[in-house]
């Protein structure tokens, strides 16, 4: 299938600008925070800057500031892939054409509100020294900004793809390879949020996971990760129980009507029909049977055991961190 090309997001947009490859250009806003946290150290004569930042926690903004950068085009070229699937089908080829449009002005607002929430959540004031202050500002800043607009991104891109199912579409109940691209972006959405938990999860400490806040939090964001999915292909998943609904009601009719027909050939005393009249009533029969056994969910075996691999990942590393910090204690 040849995937449509079309603008990207502000991320993009961004890094084309700069013209150099997005994993350099990446590494390059790492490497200007790394620089900025040396200097920090150095500032502070090689100690760490406080008990509650170690140095290990300070390499968190870095990592994902490159992890969203990275994440971008795989996020897109799956985005990309389903609406192509969806172009095949929809009833409505004008919305697949809409979903492309950018919303610049809304995104530059979105990034601005993760700027600002930054500075609500870190207060980056509170902390001693100008080269302290400077590191946490811009890497919270540009942290809290990428993870804003990814997460603005994949939600509308996830509210495009519905839109474009409610429109209408042609769906075949049997053909299951157009529905994959569909759940392999919802599988996508759910892995990035599941990739930033197990990278916050890295670069926590044992005391800090130790609480039962701690237990709380991560236990929702697997939840909501799994939530993100099923979110991203409900509408799907109920265009495809339409069409399951369309299906049965088609070969209830025709039930009804070789039923008919035996029965009256039966009441006629026509024993010789009654074979011949028979047959009809057991294809239909098997066929309903087919169309219940159908599954109405977008996903295959594969992408089930892709994602419940992908949610076991933090809780390994949660329960792996606590465990070592347990072995130190003792």
């Amino acid at each position: 299938m040849e995937m449509t090309t079309r603008p990207g997001s502000l991320v993009d947009e961004l890094v084309g600008h700069v013209g150099v490859p997005r994993l350099a250009f990446a590494l390059a806003v790492a490497g200007v925070l790394v620089l900025l946290l040396v200097a920090t150290l150095f500032a502070n004569l090689g100690r760490a800057p406080g008990s509650a930042w170690g140095l290990w926690k300070l390499g968190l903004e870095p990592a994902v500031i490159v992890y969203i950068l990275w994440v971008y085009p795989p996020l897109h070229r799956r985005w990309t892939l389903a609406i192509d699937a969806l172009r095949q089908l929809a009833g409505r080829p004008e919305l697949v054409e809409q979903a492309f449009a950018v919303d610049r002005r809304r995104e530059w607002l979105v990034l601005l509100l993760g700027a600002a929430f930054s500075v609500w959540v870190t207060r980056p004031w509170q902390y001693d020294g100008r080269w302290l202050l400077l590191y946490f500002y811009a890497s919270s800043v540009v942290m809290f900004s990428l993870m804003a607009l990814a997460i603005f991104d994949c939600l509308r891109r996830t509210r495009r793809l519905a839109r474009i199912v409610r429109g209408g579409v042609q769906l075949d109940l049997f053909d299951r390879r157009s529905f994959t691209p569909l759940a392999r972006w919802g599988q996508s959405v759910s892995l990035t949020f599941v990739g930033g938990t197990c990278l916050s999860l890295v670069f926590q400490s044992y005391e800090t996971l130790y609480t039962l806040q701690s237990l709380v939090i991560y236990s929702i964001m697997v939840v909501v990760s799994l939530t993100l999915f099923f979110t991203s292909i409900w509408n799907i998943h109920e265009a495809l129980v339409a069409a399951q609904q369309r299906e049965l009601a088609v070969v209830h009719q025709h039930w009804i009507r070789a039923r008919s027909e035996l029965k009256r050939s039966l009441a006629e005393g026509a024993a010789d029909e009654v074979a011949a009249l028979y047959l009809p009533i057991a294809a239909v029969g098997a066929y309903e049977s087919r169309v219940l056994a159908a599954s109405t969910w977008p996903f295959n075996p594969k992408i089930v055991k892709e994602l419940v691999a992908s949610l076991v990942a933090p809780i390994l590393i949660y329960g792996l961190k606590i465990a070592l910090g347990l072995s130190r204690a003792t």
